[in-house]
């Protein structure tokens, strides 16, 4: 009996240059005929239909990411811009407040230069540099000094009224006594009837008084006080108070007026001296002070 045939042990297939060559062949053909009779469109729309689903939850956490991303850059622009938007805010609000500043000083220094001149005095305008730290004075500085042709006793005035004497010069300042003090007084006189009275401060810089007052003096609420000019230191018509209340004698054979100042004592940072041109004026300049009211 004759052996049975065996199997080859070894298969010879196909090479991987022959396989590629046919699977290339194959994928021309296909692209042709698809080219030629679109042949493979409905399976390319049905792959898609297969795939899309696949591809969208693939990309959807990358999306998720690149929100995220935007979330936290536009966050952060944001915030930057806010703080930009801040500061400039606070930048505006700052030079605002810097125009309404210079805005009221100069319509103050305008109001100064447009005082009208008075016979025998000239005007020295000048700044405030420093207050009294003592509380119960009412002084400041000025920075116009003897070596700007500035003597003690020369009176103090504002565009609405009197401020007060220059009471004590250095080389480069000089000291104000303001009318408020309670040791600087000014003569006045009634608008309404002559009436002469002298007016004194009471240290408080809104509020002025009238010490030692005849109980039947005509004296009533309203009335305007100026200088009377006859104390050869303050020239005549300078506005110097308003007359408040009247108060009846108490301890005292004498009444007491309140007055309100018409100067902005205590409120502007610049004033005018008035210098006297004349040697008349000039030679009776001086300090004009007040006796205290002797307590009861």
């Amino acid at each position: 009996m004759s052996p049975a045939p065996h199997a080859p042990l070894f298969v010879r297939e196909m090479g991987l240059p022959a396989r590629f060559s046919l699977y290339a062949l194959f994928c021309l053909f296909l692209l042709a005929l698809d080219a030629r009779y679109a042949t493979l469109s409905g399976v390319r729309a049905g792959l898609n239909a297969v795939i899309h689903p696949a591809q969208i939850a693939l990309a959807q956490p990358w999306e998720w990411l690149q929100n995220v991303g935007r979330f936290f850059i536009a966050h952060g622009e944001l915030a930057a811009e806010n703080a930009n938007l801040k500061r400039q805010q606070e930048l505006i609000s700052a030079g605002l407040l810097d125009r309404t500043a210079i805005g009221a000083e100069n319509a103050q220094l305008r109001a100064l230069l447009a005082l009208p001149e008075r016979p025998g005095f000239r005007l020295l305008a000048g700044e405030i540099i420093e207050t009294s730290p003592d509380p119960f004075s009412r002084k400041v500085i000025i920075n116009r000094g003897g070596s700007h042709g500035i003597a003690s006793g020369w009176p103090v005035v504002d565009a609405t009224g009197l401020v007060g004497q220059v009471t004590r010069v250095y080389p480069w300042s000089a000291e104000v006594t303001l009318l408020t003090d309670r040791d600087q007084g000014a003569p006045a006189q009634n608008m309404r009837n002559g009436l002469r009275i002298i007016v004194t401060g009471q240290g408080s810089d809104n509020l002025l008084e009238v010490r030692f007052l005849d109980m039947h003096a005509d004296l009533q609420a309203g009335d305007l006080l100026y200088t009377s000019g006859i104390d050869g230191i303050y020239p005549a018509g300078v506005p110097v108070a308003r007359v408040l209340k009247i108060e009846p004698p108490r301890h005292s054979p004498f009444a007491r007026a309140l007055c309100q100042p018409l100067g902005g004592v205590g409120r502007y940072r610049h004033m005018a001296v008035l210098a006297p041109t004349t040697p008349n004026a000039a030679a009776t300049g001086r300090l004009l002070l007040t006796p205290k009211a002797k307590s009861p």
